[in-house]
């Protein structure tokens, strides 16, 4: 009887620290989309300053958040989330509009689509 206790103990700690899991991810991708779309906003109105900060603030959240992801997803998706994020920065300074659109897209695009690949879904078990 007392095995029977443990494993059900462990399968509801495992399962609770699963949709915990889920939950920190959607919590942290939603920060950080919103962070994304003020610094979208900014390059549309020609704020490059604001543009600026606004992509500073994401990377400021993305490097308290990064080593906690790095625990759960694949090491090469955190890498390309850093480049991708660079980059954005990069043709924020030098005030291209279109590749810094671009690039923001792919991020907000790969910041959706981790959380959306760690829920249990049938899809993702198959």
């Amino acid at each position: 009887m007392k095995i029977y206790v443990g494993v059900v103990g462990v399968i509801v700690f495992l399962v609770g620290l699963g949709l915990y899991t889920i939950d920190r991810f959607q919590g942290d991708t939603t920060q950080l989309l919103d962070g994304i779309g003020r610094t979208e906003a900014a390059i549309s109105g020609s704020r490059w300053d604001e543009a600026a900060a606004g992509i500073a603030g994401v990377k400021e959240v993305w490097e308290k958040h990064r080593r906690w992801w790095a625990l759960f997803i694949e090491h090469h998706e955190i890498d390309n989330i850093d480049m991708v994020l660079t980059r954005a920065e990069q043709y924020i300074k030098a005030r291209e509009r279109t590749l810094a659109f671009g690039e923001l897209a792919v991020l907000k695009q790969m910041l959706e689509q981790i959380p959306e690949s760690k829920r249990v879904k049938l899809k993702n078990v198959f």
